[in-house]
Parts: structure tokens; sequence; C-alpha cells
């Protein structure tokens, strides 16, 4: 693709995001084209990495403005007519909208032959960035900041880890495409060890 294109559509993103989520939006790419670079070679053969980029630049594009409630669908919206102003070739388009659409589903086992590359590997990419420290972290502040006046005794900590840890679990768990269950295995036994060894340490129910 026509990297000149492409810019257009990242800066279009960045106007509307925002730098911050902009920047979010660029690891989900860099992700992206990771993980194309490490598919097996059936699977490189039929993907469309002009419409996994595209998807991914835009694929929460809507949120700012809609939040991220049913966000895929607003989202594809918004990209089919941004593409379309371009002049982008009907079937990328049609990719593109397609990926958006399925990046926020699980995929059975069974499915996932029949349903878009672009969309299960943006799904991968857009969950690999959630399977770190850095997400407890946010776990965390955004616990305090639903819940601001209460104590967070070394029980609530406790409880509040081990619902992470089974988020974490269920997220790496559904991964699609063996690069991504390849790249997330240490950043997913790493977090997981973390969370265990702060969990071991709580040992009073001590408001902190």
């Amino acid at each position: 693709m026509d990297s000149g294109v492409v810019q257009i559509v990242a800066d279009y993103v960045e106007q509307t995001l925002g730098r911050e989520g902009y920047q979010y939006i660029c690891a989900v790419v860099a992700n992206c084209k990771m993980l194309a670079l490490e598919l097996d070679e059936d699977e490189a053969s039929v993907l469309d990495m002009d419409a996994l980029i595209m998807a991914a630049y835009l694929h929460n594009i809507s949120t700012v403005e809609y939040g991220y409630q049913g966000h895929h669908i607003k989202s594809a919206e918004m990209a089919i007519e941004f593409l379309r102003e371009l002049d982008m070739p009907a079937a990328l388009i049609g990719k593109v909208e397609q990926a958006i659409l399925i990046h926020t589903s699980v995929v059975s086992s069974e499915l996932r032959a029949t349903s878009p590359l672009e969309g299960r590997v943006l799904y991968d990419a857009d969950k690999l960035g959630r399977l770190s420290g850095l997400a407890v972290v946010t776990s965390l502040i955004e616990f305090g900041a639903r819940y601001p006046n209460r104590a967070v005794t070394g029980e609530v900590l406790t409880a509040i880890l081990r619902h992470i840890e089974e988020r974490f679990v269920e997220l790496y768990q559904s991964l699609h495409t063996a690069p991504a269950r390849d790249m997330a295995r240490a950043k997913f036994g790493n977090t997981l060890a973390f969370l265990d060894g702060v969990i071991e340490h709580l040992s009073d129910a001590t408001p902190v």
C-alpha cells in the first residue's frame, strides 16, 4: 500500500483519538506486524496485510465520541466511510470492516478456519498488551477510581489480584494464533509469577 495513504489514516486516527489513544493504537499496529511475520506459510499467503494495518489503525476510532460499548460496530461504520473518502478499493474496505467487526470476539477453534484471518490477528494484537504487569497497575487504578472511599485491606487486595489473575488466564487462552500464544507465553508467565508473589505476601487485612 502507498505509504502516503497509511500516513493519512494514521494522522486521522491521532487527530480523532488524541495522543494517548494514538500511542496505544501504534502498539497494536506494531503487534500486528510482528504477528504477521510469524504466521506459518499457509496463513501468511492469505493474509491481506494492507487490510490488517488499516483495521489496526481504525479499530477503536469511534470510542472517543461513542464509548466502548459496541465500539466494533460503530468503528467499522466510521472506517468504511473514511476509506471510501480515500477511494480505497471496495474489496479492501470489506476486509477492514470484517476485521474490525470481529476484533472483540473470541472465535471458537471450530470456526477459526472460516473467520477472517485479519480479524483474528487484530484480536490477538489488541490483547497482547493486556498480558503485562502494567495491566495489573491499570486494573488497580480502575478499582481505586470506581471505589474511591473503600479501604484497600490485604484481603480486598488479594481478592482483586486473584480476579485479575483469572482474567489473564482467560485472555491468554482466548488468543487465536500460534505466534500470539508464543509471544504472550513469557509475558504471561512473568505476570502470573508477579501476582502470585504479591498474593503470597499479603498476610493480614491492614488498610493501606
